[in-house]
């Protein structure tokens, strides 16, 4: 079953901005560009590098690590170094909280 857990403020997050939080043991990534937010994981899936240090630019999430480039809209990769796309989670605001979904494993 999925569920929506709030993950920050949305104020906590200006735009073209992204930031690192550690939810229900999973380092998840918040990019906002121009308002809209984007959630994965924070971790590239060419070797599993901290994306949180790589650039943003735009809608153009790169790795800092082997430049790997991924679209931040729809998590696919855009070069060579990596086929395998963003593991995404989708967002919502609700008031001024941002919620991702997350798949509950309790029954």
């Amino acid at each position: 079953m999925m569920k929506y857990v709030k993950i920050a403020e949305t104020k906590d997050i200006p735009k073209n901005t992204m930031r690192v939080f550690k939810l229900e043991g999973i380092d998840i990534l918040v990019v906002n560009v121009e308002g809209e937010f984007y959630a994965f994981e924070n971790r590239c899936p060419h070797l599993g590098y901290p994306l949180y240090y790589g650039s943003l630019n735009g809608e153009l999430l790169i790795c800092g690590f082997h430049y790997a480039k991924f679209n931040i809209k729809t998590g696919k990769s855009l070069g060579a170094v990596t086929q395998e796309p963003l593991k995404m989670f989708k967002t919502t605001i609700r008031n001024s909280s941002l919620l991702i979904e997350l798949n509950n494993k309790d029954p």
